[in-house]
């Protein structure tokens, strides 16, 4: 293995694992505010256009 390699493939392994990371707290953010959502509020929607 070339001996500039290793610290590469390290720096995009962190780099991978820190985005999986702030992914998945953003999915748990976005479900809290989901469950704390007024949905009485809510209405349904109808998107298609004819």
């Amino acid at each position: 293995m070339p001996d500039g390699l290793l610290p590469i493939l390290i720096l995009i392994a962190i780099v991978v694992v820190y985005t999986i990371a702030k992914v998945l707290g953003y999915v748990r953010k976005s479900e809290q505010q989901w469950q704390q959502v007024d949905k009485s509020k809510l209405r349904e929607w109808d998107d298609e256009d004819d």
